[in-house]
């Protein structure tokens, strides 16, 4: 029944008479080996019975001498098709991937270990690249993730084109792809199949009623004989691939020691500010806001700064970007304004007149609902009036979790704080967040200032920018003002309010009292 041949077939006959060759010299090994071990033996074999694969066990036991002087064996043999169909669909579910049936991360990495081997002992190259489908959190999120899940899958079919069948593609997680290629003559090989890659994004993506124009980023990696273990080649990939995302994505980046440089720089800092509150390692400078009509200073902006023990001044460019990924900006934010406002309580108590002071609140502070009861819980403690008070958010920050945004600027505003856009104009928000969204004020950014008197398409925004604002009622602080001559074209534009390094560079808070303010 096992081998599907009448029983008379098998009396009287060597296992090299029934099975085929290879098996048969199988059945011999292992017979051996129970017979010079004295010990059962058990093995696996598979057999085509009925044009089908079946699969068996046979347990070999050595029983002693037989009456003719000759070793004689028990071979007991089992089908084990169905336990051992079980077995390999749980070993795939455990390898890959269940939406696009890939090989997943695991499959991957012992797959990659294994060309690693090869391309060492052989001196030949290959090269890995990592891919991530760009801005696909905001597809899952708007379209939902049935809809996300049919692009993954149309992805995995677009890139299965253009791959030999040698090369490995994976599913790494989420919306990242691994692909392993062998056998690579030089580098413009390489960049030959980058961009027949990136090519397989050129045409969008129709999914339901979606056509989606699908942009990816991809970090490659050269694997030679230099190269170390699977995790570091990975690691190397994917600084590169966030590295094209850094780029403005839809691109691809080669991996390159300056920058695994940069990525330590990069965690070292998440690591540093973590503790820069602890370490007192932040500060607040203050750069003063003048009024145009009669030159007084009717203003502040507090201007966060970092000096780290390691790295020495970060710029705030670098470091709130890593605060935001780092989940450390709330942090952030609450120790800024209760700064600001201890100090603003300080010179109140010395008699100084009173002044409005600027904070800055980050694109990713203003999307979160809990952000104005945190700025009232602060600000009630110093006692403080909420109209000394003024909030910069950036264009950009109005289209992080739009609705929570403009319900938070919304409330803040009712409240008797005063609203500004900061770098207007560098942004994507639409001209009725002006009006609907009721800000007091428009900061003109300082690259308009900056060569105005060299671009004239700068003069043209930024007097069309006044025109605007005067139109909705909402005064206008020009940023980064430097010159005389910058302030005169200003003034005689209709700017309300200057800030720059004409009247001050940011200071500290002793010099703003010793240098700005006037006492009662």
């Amino acid at each position: 029944e096992i081998l599907a041949v009448p029983k008379e077939f098998l009396l009287n006959r060597y296992y090299n008479e029934i099975f085929p060759p290879d098996l048969a010299s199988y059945f011999h090994k292992s017979i051996i080996k129970a017979i010079q071990e004295n010990r059962l033996n058990v093995i696996e074999y598979n057999l085509q019975v009925y044009g089908k694969k079946k699969f068996y066990e046979a347990r070999i036991m050595p029983v002693g001498l037989s009456l003719d002087n000759k070793q004689t064996v028990i071979v007991i043999a089992r089908d084990i098709t169905k336990s051992k169909k079980i077995e390999n669909r749980l070993k795939h579910i455990a390898t890959h991937d269940s939406l696009t049936k890939l090989p997943n991360r695991y499959m991957f990495q012992k797959s990659l270990t294994e060309v690693l081997l090869k391309i060492k002992e052989d001196k030949t190259m290959g090269a890995l690249f990592f891919l991530d489908i760009d801005r696909f959190k905001e597809i899952n999120d708007n379209l939902g993730h049935d809809i996300g899940d049919s692009l993954l899958i149309k992805c995995t079919k677009r890139l299965r084109k253009v791959l030999c069948q040698t090369s490995i593609l994976a599913r790494f997680g989420g919306d990242e792809f691994v692909i392993l290629v062998e056998n690579i003559s030089s580098k413009n090989n390489v960049e030959y199949i980058a961009t027949k890659i990136m090519n397989q994004f050129s045409e969008p993506f129709k999914i339901d009623k979606y056509l989606l124009d699908i942009t990816i980023s991809m970090g490659i990696s050269i694997i030679d004989k230099n190269s170390k273990d699977t995790t570091q080649l990975i690691k190397y990939t994917d600084i590169a691939m966030y590295h094209a995302k850094s780029l403005g994505r839809n691109n691809y980046q080669f991996f390159t020691k300056e920058l695994e440089q940069k990525a330590y720089e990069k965690f070292m800092l998440e690591v540093n500010i973590k503790n820069a509150i602890v370490k007192n390692e932040f500060s607040i400078l203050y750069q003063p806001q003048v009024r145009l009509k009669d030159n007084k200073i009717v203003g502040l902006e507090a201007l966060l700064r970092w000096k780290n023990s390691e790295f020495g001044i970060v710029p705030p460019n670098k470091f709130i970007s890593i605060a935001e990924k780092c989940g450390f900006i709330e942090s952030i934010t609450n120790w800024v304004i209760n700064r600001v406002c201890q100090q603003m309580e300080e010179w109140d108590s010395n008699g100084y007149e009173a002044i409005r002071v600027a904070i800055n609140l980050s694109r990713k502070e203003i999307g979160k609902s809990d952000m104005v009861q945190r700025i009232l819980d602060i600000v009630k403690k110093y006692n403080i009036e909420y109209n000394r008070i003024e909030f910069e958010v950036t264009e950009s920050g109005l289209l992080r979790n739009e609705l929570i945004a403009f319900k938070n600027i919304r409330k803040l505003r009712s409240l008797g704080f005063i609203l500004s856009i900061d770098d207007f104009g560098t942004g994507y928000s639409s001209l009725s967040n002006l009006k609907d969204l009721l800000f007091d004020k428009l900061k003109i950014d300082k690259s308009f200032i900056k060569d105005m008197f060299v671009d004239s398409g700068d003069q043209a925004i930024i007097k069309a920018t006044i025109a605007l604002a005067k139109s909705m009622s909402l005064k206008v602080i020009a940023e980064g003002v430097e010159t005389q001559k910058q302030l005169d074209f200003l003034f005689e534009h209709g700017c309300d309010e200057i800030q720059g390094y004409l009247y001050s560079h940011p200071i500290k808070a002793k010099l703003i009292s010793k240098q700005f303010l006037s006492k009662l």
